[in-house]
């Protein structure tokens, strides 16, 4: 599993002008997006889909986990950018989401062979795991100076810079990195516009002041 799809599960818990927005904010939307990233088949996808018709609250269970491992793996990137330890209690969520077994095996290629694995089991189990897996190994074994968190506070994502300096500050600079650039241009022609205002009032002031003098004086 890439990391960026890792990374791409924990920006589902995403941000609109400030405030949270949860894009699995249904079962079905969880399992959707499972889908759009290869982590389900269509059959399982089916299967899943009638499962949550059936029991509901079996599924609000199983979402409940999903967020419970999201917020665990956003625990631990964060840990990692702002060099710390994560919670305990998010690492526990982590390992035990680790602990599903894959069967591998050998399937044929293009060039020869490749290996390939499936999941014996919970398929959303299997998610978990591969979804964890990637920023686990990344923080462990992998290049965790990397992970940054974007600077726009309206934003908030979780990032891999693979810039050639690795200073990256936004998760796209076509959109986050472009409005940092859209602000800081309003507030240098704000600051501007209030030093002007305030030059002309200094002046309008020096002028009443002695025009009053001139008067008293005659």
């Amino acid at each position: 599993m890439e990391l960026d799809t890792g990374l791409a599960f924990v920006n589902t818990l995403d941000r609109e002008r400030g405030q949270p927005v949860d894009r699995l904010d249904s079962y079905a939307a969880a399992l959707r997006w499972f889908r759009d990233h290869d982590l389900l088949h269509a059959d399982m996808l089916e299967a899943e889909l009638a499962r949550n018709e059936a029991d509901p609250e079996g599924a609000e269970r199983t979402l409940a986990r999903i967020r419970r491992i999201r917020d665990a793996m956003r625990e631990l990137t964060d840990a990692v950018v702002e060099a710390r330890s994560p919670a305990q209690r998010d690492l526990d969520e982590i390992n035990r989401a680790l602990r599903t077994h894959y069967t591998w095996y050998l399937v044929p290629d293009r060039d020869g062979v490749s290996l390939d694995h499936k999941h014996e089991g919970d398929p959303i189990a299997g998610a978990l795991a591969r979804l964890s897996e990637s920023v686990a190994s990344e923080v462990s074994t992998g290049h965790p100076e990397h992970l940054r968190v974007c600077a726009n506070e309206d934003c908030g994502w979780v990032f891999n810079d693979t810039s050639r300096t690795g200073r990256r500050k936004w998760c796209d600079m076509a959109t986050c990195g472009n409005r940092a650039k859209v602000a800081r241009h309003r507030e240098k022609k704000r600051a501007k516009e209030q030093a002007a205002t305030a030059r002309v009032r200094r002046t309008w002031k020096r002028i009443v002041t002695g025009a009053g003098r001139g008067d008293a004086d005659c």
